[in-house]
């Protein structure tokens, strides 16, 4: 009996249905939270590969890009190589910027 009491004192929620709406909604507020950023990430991706073609590495003025609608404050990761120098990542593709207004775009090889 003492065993059963502990037990339901430990309890988080009321009921099953009370802990499943609970998390529905924290799922849905983080779902919205990130749906605009997803689709800003998506845009620039589809930017990268509209103006890349079917080429792996592309030198390309900034304001093309800009022009594009390109959203440079959106990126999925940073990488810095040997030598010290940052490309932004943008899932399978970086960018480099240059001092001269002209952007050095990569495109990961597929395996």
């Amino acid at each position: 009996m003492l065993l059963i009491k502990s037990f339901q004192s430990l309890k988080r929620f009321c009921s099953i249905l009370c802990k499943n709406q609970h998390h529905f909604q924290k799922r849905q507020s983080t779902i919205n939270e990130v749906r605009e950023i997803d689709a800003y990430l998506h845009r620039n991706r589809e930017i990268l590969m509209t103006l890349m073609g079917s080429s792996v590495k592309e030198t390309i003025d900034k304001y093309v890009l800009t022009r594009a609608k390109f959203r440079w404050e959106y990126m999925t990761g940073i990488y810095w190589n040997k030598e010290g120098k940052m490309y932004r990542l943008i899932y399978d593709f970086a960018w480099m910027d240059f001092s001269d207004q002209r952007v050095l775009i990569v495109r990961k090889k597929p395996k």
